[in-house]
């Protein structure tokens, strides 16, 4: 009885959360972190967790899983033609090493900040992909070698910090760069990751030894969470990127414009 009341409902959540993380995976270019941190952070509080852990382990758990569902979504993108190889390996260096960098600086930076700068950037490229007349593809910017890497370098950062992909920065970035969305969401995928792997790897160091970690816990990461939401999550992603091939790049421009603002709603009711 105690297991129909209380832990069958977690269990569906996540899994329901999985699937529809790997559908953003696949569609939007994204890890599918802004679905996956806030399901896990309520789930830990359920649990009884500490509150010391229940947000670092919700962001280091979400990245264990992007691992797997950025690899399933850039799989599908590549066989589509979709990824820009040349675009990763002048960025990946730079991503890898900022996620890192943000990974093991996470448990020292105050979250309020971040959540500001995420939410004010959301919505301001939300808006302008919104009004955008051209699908919003927007104008190629002939941007400096330095600064994309510079760029690539704070994409990684700032999603190791979050907890998420990095699609929500690397997307529009692409853009600007002269990349159409569809290889701008198939490179995104990728570059998630990049992201992903070595911010989990920073956050089981991390956490690794902490007092109160649960069974199964390896640092900051959850194995027992990753276990159930990854088979569904990993099932989503290639629904989610046969999908974006279907649409117009109007239509997904949208679509991600949408997802960005709702991403700046969570942030600025989370601060509240």
């Amino acid at each position: 009885m105690e297991f129909a009341t209380t832990l069958l409902p977690i269990i569906i959540a996540l899994l329901l959360a999985g699937f529809a993380s790997g559908v953003l995976a696949g569609l939007l270019g994204v890890g599918g972190g802004i679905i996956l941190v806030p399901v896990l952070f309520q789930t830990f509080i359920l649990m009884g967790l500490p509150p010391s852990l229940q947000i670092h382990m919700a962001v280091g758990t979400s990245l264990a899983i992007i691992c797997f569902t950025a690899w399933q979504s850039a799989k599908s993108h590549w066989q589509k033609g979709a990824v820009d190889s040349t675009i990763l390996k002048s960025w990946g260096g730079f991503i890898i090493a900022g996620a890192l960098s943000g990974a093991i600086t996470a448990r020292y930076i105050a979250p309020d900040g971040l959540k500001i700068i995420f939410a004010a950037f959301s919505l301001i490229l939300g808006v302008r992909m919104m009004l955008s007349r051209d699908g919003g593809e927007g104008r190629h910017i002939g941007l400096p070698a330095f600064m994309q890497k510079a760029a690539a370098s704070a994409i990684g950062f700032f999603s190791a910090l979050m907890g998420i992909g990095g699609g929500t920065f690397s997307v529009p970035l692409l853009g600007v760069v002269g990349r159409n969305v569809h290889q701008a969401v198939g490179t995104s995928s990728a570059m998630g990751f990049l992201v992903a792997v070595p911010a989990t790897l920073g956050f089981v160091v991390g956490g690794w030894g902490l007092p109160d970690l649960p069974p199964f816990a390896f640092g900051y990461v959850y194995g027992l969470a990753m276990l159930i939401i990854i088979p569904t999550a990993m099932a989503g992603a290639p629904v989610g990127a046969r999908l974006a091939h279907r649409l117009s790049r109007r239509t997904l421009t949208y679509i991600f414009a949408v997802f960005l603002l709702l991403g700046a709603a969570r942030m600025i009711a989370n601060l509240f």
